[in-house]
């Protein structure tokens, strides 16, 4: 045997043991080998998320913001063309009434159409995040986008609604703040889906 000097199996000992060898002879008796770590099933990466890059709370508190902050422009335009007059009268009429429940829902509808076909909103899209399935890598699918906007549909409901949204909203943050691993909001969990950085 012409290996370096160390610890190898020797022929002719039991199975799973190890002999010293001087780089001429065997010295000593066998000894049990060191035990290696059991190797990982196929498929499984020794990172816990796997690769994969979750949006953690700053990326995705601002992405809500650029979001809010078009729905409100977008809202107050519509507002203006189709409630506004010249005698400055048209938002009243318009406070409350069924037009804000077909305005919301407007708006609802047309964010989980972008969800579907984006895999993200405008926010996310901005910072470079998408939605994906609870895998983190296949986009969200129709059913996924609306169940993780079921808050906002529920919001609908005058009164009542703007509180569930506002509860959901405050959930979120403290959810994907203490989630360290996938940084899962309430409407993830709701959608079974994910937020992570393309």
């Amino acid at each position: 045997m012409s290996q370096q000097p160390g610890h190898y199996y020797a022929e002719g000992d039991p199975p799973d043991t190890v002999r010293y060898w001087d780089g001429t002879q065997w010295v000593g008796d066998p000894q049990p080998a060191p035990s290696a770590a059991p190797p990982p099933p196929p498929g499984a990466s020794a990172n816990p998320t796997g690769g994969i890059r979750y949006a953690d709370l700053g990326v995705r508190f601002f992405a809500a913001l650029i979001d809010i902050g078009i729905v409100f422009i977008l809202s107050f335009m519509l507002l203006l063309v189709f409630f506004g007059d010249s005698t400055g009268n048209g938002f009243e009429a318009y406070a409350g009434g069924a037009e804000s429940v077909l305005l919301s829902a407007l708006i609802t509808a047309a964010y989980i159409g972008i969800i579907v076909t984006k895999a993200a909103t405008p926010g996310k899209m901005m910072l470079g995040l998408r939605i994906t399935e609870a895998d983190g890598e296949t986009s969200v699918t129709p059913r996924g986008a609306v169940m993780r906007s079921l808050p906002y549909i529920v919001g609908l409901i005058p009164v009542l609604g703007g509180l569930i949204v506002l509860g959901c909203g405050i959930a979120a943050i403290v959810m994907i703040g203490n989630d360290s691993a996938e940084h899962q909001s309430i409407y993830d969990r709701i959608g079974n889906t994910r937020v992570v950085r393309k």
